[in-house]
């Protein structure tokens, strides 16, 4: 053998004990955390979900919501406007505004009945007087 490769051979042999050497030593004999008995004790307070988080979990229910047009509109003395809405499958909203969009979108309600306007302008005229 020539005297390089004896040198790596050498070095190769060197590497491997200590390879071996070292993973006995690997053992670890520290201490491991165990908690206390009362471990389910919670410290400080805990945080409110968000509204997107109530959402995924089920806690709150997102309403169905639909598109809802005018329908038909009348005025009152005070210059109010009473705005009757329809949806998709018979949804009514009734809404009092100072001016009536043309649609918007309201809750899901199908089959519902249509409200009574002439009732509804009779009390806001008797409220006036």
């Amino acid at each position: 053998m020539n005297k390089f490769t004896s040198i790596a051979l050498f070095f190769i042999l060197y590497c491997l004990a200590l390879l071996c050497y070292t993973s006995r030593q690997a053992e670890g004999g520290g201490k491991i955390y165990s908690p206390p008995n009362d471990s389910k004790k919670i410290y400080g307070q805990k945080k409110n979900l968000t509204k997107q988080q109530k959402l995924n979990q089920g806690v709150d229910v997102k309403p169905k919501m639909t598109l809802c047009r005018l329908k038909k509109r009348v005025k009152t003395k005070t210059g109010d406007e009473v705005c009757i809405y329809q949806g998709g499958n018979r949804t009514f909203e009734m809404a009092i505004e100072k001016n009536c969009p043309r649609k918007y979108m309201c809750e899901y309600n199908p089959n519902g009945e249509p409200p009574n306007i002439n009732s509804v302008i009779d009390s806001l005229n008797k409220s006036v007087k």
